[in-house]
């Protein structure tokens, strides 16, 4: 429809969108455009403000209206696009649309939304009268796709920067509570040209449409029917399901090379139990790379000319993964898969990387499964795959796939926790129990208990008591109090104990009710909150310094009025009340150690609020350890960031707040660690703080202790 009579035009036109300094040209241009009022630009238009545009980018992408703005900014074009109005006749589109399409064309443009009415992406047409680009299961939806409403985004791979990003991602992690999942497409034959541009361009489609549908969703407000462009109706609900089962996706971070990308997407979550609304957090890195690349995993097992595209992403470990699944890696896997069927011909193998070998050893080392041979054991129902190291992972966590039910085999659930450990142990609970204490912050303003946790009796003859830091100091950076001082900044608190006596009483009618009786001080803490303003250990020792004169049973709001005696440093004295005293193991313990863990459960997080009451029944959960966790890794913190556990051991067992503090002990009954915190997602999920940790506060509460003789 256009002949161009001078080249320089269109060279014109390339030249102010092909610019490294992209960026700012179009922001100084707004500036000068609002300013002079040079054209009528809709204010709306102008601001990038969606969830997709607001992100952290550094891949080059520009709006149609943005285009559009540089080209009327420059004198050659605008003048040109002028003379072409003026001298044609019937046009059906205008200069600069034309342009945008010749542009689509030769591939300067490659369309993320996917809104015009063709496009050329990879050799295949797109768009509204080409070919529709989703295959079955795609989160991206035509409907949305096509939605005049959405603004037109392209994507820019010239300005791509070269190289590959040395520092843009490591897969250790430095959180327990944390996992890295990581699949690959190994190239045996190396790799066709062009291949990581369309992945890029295709994942930031289907990030765009993913985002975009839920802008719609916001705009369509109370209405239950939400409308589209070409005439279909859906139901809130249904698009709700096809966005993502957990929740709606914010887009944090983008980050393009030539050969990688990152992304940083967050998921709300609304907690089941007080309804609060929580973002769960993913980072994907995506990269093509060859063995000798230090990212490149399993490359051991690669050989020469061979190339490998991996995909790996952080998160949530908890539920199997679900939040990493559904908080953007399922939607750039399907998009990667997309990409892959259009390559009729090409040799390649989809794998799975094994993330405890990700975690432990060198990534050129992990070891690999076939994806074909992961997907069969899903199916079949098989809750745990092995890799060639011996290391045991869940089935759905490296699938995404919800396993079928089998009859003998073990779940991560209460029941299957509970069955585990059925049988009878070689130490019963019941002998167990008086050596476990309730460990109260006492208030002596208020004289009342306001935090309540658990412990245990570590030293009968010195009064020592191991128990949870959080219970008696801020350790996580909270606001509301000073971090890492002891009582919480109180000047009248101390600690108050409470131990099952050895005869039953008014305040103690069975042989699991504690009763009040002593005040302790706190001797040894994790020195790192001092030092670096950091806590690694949820953990600190008490030790015992007087004796009430009466028990004190009820919220134990009595203790104040009693008088004290004193017991420290006094080993006759420690030797009459006969405390029980738990062994502590001296081994390491084993995955799928059964074990159980002992406490006195408050339903909550060990606040006592208003109208509530302390619960002095002592209890226990049985469950199994299914992790262990160590970091040498040394993190920047912030105030809201200040507890960075360095080792711990993870369990599944059923527990609640009030347990924290609690010691967790294996078959013999010797105490392999304390209770730190449940996750906040899969409640089932614990982390205990091991005795290896905690031992040297002990060593040094010990020596701390005048000896009497």
């Amino acid at each position: 429809q256009f002949i161009f009579l001078n080249p320089r035009w269109l060279v014109a036109a390339v030249a102010c969108i092909l610019r490294h300094d992209l960026t700012r040209e179009i922001n100084e241009t707004r500036r000068l455009f609002n300013k002079e009022a040079l054209v009528g630009w809709d204010s709306g238009i102008l601001r990038s403000g969606d969830n997709f545009y607001a992100a952290h980018l550094n891949c080059p992408v520009i709006t149609a209206e943005d285009a559009f703005m540089l080209w009327q900014a420059k004198k050659i074009t605008k003048k040109a696009a002028e003379r072409a109005k003026e001298y044609s006749n019937n046009m059906s589109m205008t200069p600069f649309e034309f342009l945008q399409r010749l542009l689509i064309r030769f591939r300067v443009f490659v369309p993320i939304d996917l809104s015009i009415d063709k496009a050329l992406l990879g050799g295949k047409e797109y768009g509204l009268s080409g070919e529709n680009p989703q295959s079955e299961g795609s989160l991206l939806d035509a409907s949305v796709v096509r939605s005049e409403e959405s603004p037109q985004f392209f994507f820019l791979p010239s300005l791509l920067g070269p190289g590959e990003p040395a520092e843009a991602w490591t897969y250790k992690n430095s959180d327990s509570w944390k996992t890295t999942l990581c699949h690959s497409i190994l190239f045996p034959d190396g790799v066709p040209p062009g291949l990581m541009e369309r992945i890029t361009a295709t994942v930031l489609s289907d990030v765009y449409g993913a985002t975009q549908r839920q802008v719609q969703l916001d705009n369509a407000g109370s209405n239950n029917v939400v409308s589209t462009s070409s005439g279909i109706s859906k139901t809130r609900e249904s698009w709700h399901v096809s966005i993502a089962a957990g929740g709606r996706l914010h887009v944090k971070e983008i980050l393009c090379w030539r050969s990688a990308f990152f992304f940083k997407m967050g998921m709300e979550n609304v907690d089941s139990m007080s309804g609060e609304v929580r973002e769960s957090i993913v980072e994907m890195f995506c990269a093509l790379v060859d063995r000798e690349s230090h990212l490149c995993v399993g490359s051991d097992a690669m050989g020469v000319g061979m190339r490998r595209l991996i995909l790996s992403g952080k998160g949530q470990v908890g539920e199997g993964g679900r939040k990493i699944w559904q908080g953007g890696y399922t939607l750039v896997i399907k998009a990667i898969g997309r990409v892959m069927e259009e390559y009729g011909g090409l040799e390649f193998e989809k794998q799975g990387i094994c993330p405890e070998c990700i975690a432990k050893r060198p990534v050129g080392k992990a070891s690999v499964w076939d994806w074909t041979l992961m997907r069969s054991a899903a199916k079949k129902g098989d809750e745990a795959i092995r890799c060639q190291f011996g290391h045991r992972v869940q089935t759905r966590l490296v699938t995404g796939l919800c396993c079928a039910k089998k009859p003998g085999t073990r779940r991560a659930s209460v029941e299957a926790s509970v069955a585990l450990t059925s049988g009878e142990s070689a130490v019963p609970v019941s002998e167990l129990l008086s050596g476990v204490v309730v460990v109260g912050l006492w208030d002596g303003k208020t004289e009342k208990i306001i935090r309540v946790g658990s412990g245990f009796v570590v030293d009968r003859k010195r009064g020592l008591v191991v128990t949870a830091s959080h219970t008696l100091m801020n350790i996580w950076g909270d606001s509301n109090s000073p971090y890492g001082e002891n009582y919480y900044g109180l000047r009248s608190g101390k600690v108050v104990i409470g131990v099952i006596p050895r005869e039953r009483g008014d305040f103690s009618p069975d042989n699991t009710t504690a009763v009040f009786r002593y005040f302790a001080q706190i001797v040894a803490k994790d020195e790192s909150i001092e030092s670096n303003g950091v806590c690694h250990m949820d953990a600190c020792v008490l030790q015992i310094t007087t004796k009430m004169e009466q028990d004190v049973g009820g919220d134990g709001d009595g203790c104040g009025s009693q008088p004290e005696i004193l017991i420290q440093n006094n080993p006759a004295a420690f030797k009459k009340e006969k405390l029980t005293q738990l062994k502590v193991a001296r081994k390491e313990c084993e995955l799928d150690e059964q074990v159980r863990i002992m406490g006195y459960n408050q339903g909550g997080e060990g606040l006592i609020e208003p109208g509530s009451h302390v619960n002095r029944c002592a209890d226990f959960a049985k469950g199994y350890v299914c992790m262990k966790f160590h970091t040498d890794v040394e993190e920047g913190w912030s105030k809201s960031r200040r507890f960075k556990p360095t080792e711990e051991i993870v369990v599944i067992c059923p527990t609640i707040g009030g347990h924290s503090g609690g010691p967790c002990v294996n078959q013999s009954g010797e105490v392999i660690g304390i209770l730190s915190r449940a996750d906040p997602t899969e409640k089932q999920r614990c982390y205990l703080v091991p005795a290896t940790a905690w031992k040297r506060l002990v060593v040094k509460a010990k020596n701390s202790v005048v000896r009497a003789f």
